[in-house]
């Protein structure tokens, strides 16, 4: 595919608000066989036309539709088939109880455990046997991310579940949640 029609592609996606292609989905735009696609596609990506997110996922880096938090709109572009929700160091640093602002962005999901490096930060998966329908009263969805958030007493009982590190949790004004896994 030439420059002049990816670029015209991308802006009409764009301005239907798609930001992110699946290799599927780019398939379509490149009718040549899939090393041709693979190849072209390493073109544009040098060429600061298009940026390789993670394995099977690319996206737009002049979309103007491109959500202020990208690393959380990648979330089910990653995982589409699992129910996933902020959790773990994420949630509790963004409620100011962690010491430290974590590296990478932390979810819990009915999925398999699975870190993704993206060209946007690291997003982490951390399974939980829970049932979605059982963690309702312990979630909040947060319309700007589009995503669950834990409470923190969830994002706590969570932390403690999986035998994450708790020496950066200020559980001071935490006494009053019950923490029991």
């Amino acid at each position: 595919m030439l420059v002049r029609e990816l670029i015209a592609s991308m802006d009409h996606w764009d301005k239907a608000g798609i930001w992110a292609y699946s290799s599927n989905t780019l398939r379509l735009l490149f009718p040549e066989s899939e090393r041709a696609m693979l190849k072209a596609l390493a073109r544009h990506e040098r060429a600061g036309l298009i940026v390789h997110v993670a394995r099977g996922l690319y996206a737009n880096p002049r979309a103007r539709s491109m959500p202020p938090d990208v690393l959380s709109a990648l979330v089910p572009f990653l995982r589409p088939w699992d129910f996933n929700y902020l959790s773990l160091e994420s949630a509790l640093s963004e409620a100011g109880w962690l010491s430290q602002i974590p590296s990478r962005l932390t979810l819990m999901t009915t999925g398999r455990s699975q870190t993704f490096e993206t060209s946007y930060g690291t997003v982490e998966f951390v399974h939980t046997a829970q049932r979605p329908d059982k963690l309702r009263d312990d979630l909040v969805f947060d319309a700007r991310r589009n995503l669950a958030v834990a409470t923190l007493a969830r994002a706590l009982r969570d932390l403690k579940r999986v035998g994450r590190n708790l020496d950066l949790v200020d559980t001071h004004g935490s006494q009053h949640f019950s923490t029991h896994a």
